[in-house]
C-alpha cells in the first residue's frame, strides 16, 4: 500500500450537491467509476508524497494559507466555465475559468454574463494555489509525484474510463446535458480547504496515468474554513 497526499478545494454545499448528482449519472451511464471514488473537490496540489513526520508541519502551513485567504478574500467566487472533454485522462471535466472575463461559460447555463473574475494574477484562486504549492515545496521529504504541472482548475466528472474517442465525445455531450438539466450554478463559491490522504496498492510508486483507479481509498485529515 502506498500513500500520497492532496490539497483540495471544496465548494459550498449548494454547488457540490448538484455536481455530485451529475457525476453519479455520468459515471453510471458509462461504467467508469474511478471519479466516483474521489471526494468531490478541486485539486490544488494533487498526489504529492509527504513523510509522516512532516504532516504536522503540513497541517500548520495549510491552516496559515487558509487563514490568509479567508482574510484576503473571504468565500471568493469562481466562474464555472462548463463541461469539456479531458482526453489526457480519458474523461470529462467541469472546468472553471480564472484567467480572463468569461461570458460564454455563464451563457452556457442560461445565465447572464456577470463578471465575477478578475485578471489571473490577482484572482484569489491563483494566489491560494501558489501559496499552497509553496508550503509543500518547503516541507522536508515532500515532492510532487508528477512534477509541478500547470494548475488547471477543474472537477473530474469522469476519468480513466478507457473509452474510445468517439464514445468519449458522446459522454461529453451527455455530461453537458446532465449539467444543464440539474442546473449546476454558473458561479461557485469556495467553502473549505482540505488535506486528503490517498491510498492504493495498484499504484505502487507510480501515481501517474490513473494506476490508482482500481482500488483508490481516501481519508480527509484536516479541513479549514475559507
Amino acid at each position: 500500500m502506498s500513500n500520497r497526499y492532496g490539497i483540495d478545494l471544496v465548494f459550498e454545499p449548494s454547488f457540490t450537491s448538484r455536481v455530485y448528482r451529475a457525476r453519479q449519472l455520468i459515471c453510471g451511464q458509462y461504467g467508469a467509476w474511478a471519479a466516483e471514488m474521489h471526494m468531490l473537490k478541486m485539486n490544488l496540489v494533487p498526489y504529492f508524497q509527504c513523510s509522516e513526520t512532516a504532516l504536522d508541519l503540513l497541517a500548520h502551513g495549510i491552516s496559515r494559507v487558509a487563514d490568509q485567504s479567508r482574510h484576503r478574500s473571504p468565500r471568493f467566487c469562481i466562474n464555472c466555465f462548463g463541461v469539456s472533454s479531458d482526453r489526457e485522462n480519458n474523461g470529462v471535466s467541469l472546468d472553471f475559468h480564472n484567467s480572463r472575463r468569461s461570458v460564454v461559460g455563464l451563457q452556457q447555463f442560461g445565465v447572464p454574463g456577470v463578471d465575477y473574475v478578475s485578471p489571473a494574477t490577482q484572482h484569489p484562486m491563483v494566489q491560494l494555489q501558489q501559496d499552497t504549492a509553496e508550503i509543500i515545496a518547503a516541507l522536508p521529504g515532500a515532492y510532487f509525484s508528477d512534477g509541478e504541472a500547470p494548475f488547471r482548475p477543474h472537477i473530474a466528472l469522469l476519468e480513466h474510463g478507457g473509452l474510445p474517442l468517439t464514445v468519449l465525445a458522446d459522454a461529453t455531450e451527455f455530461a453537458r446535458g446532465v449539467s444543464i438539466d440539474l442546473g449546476i450554478p454558473a458561479v461557485a463559491r469556495v467553502w473549505r480547504l482540505v488535506i486528503l490522504r490517498y491510498s492504493s496498492n495498484a499504484a505502487g510508486d507510480d501515481w501517474s496515468n490513473g494506476r490508482w483507479a482500481s482500488d483508490l481509498s481516501w481519508k480527509c485529515l484536516n479541513s479549514y474554513v475559507l
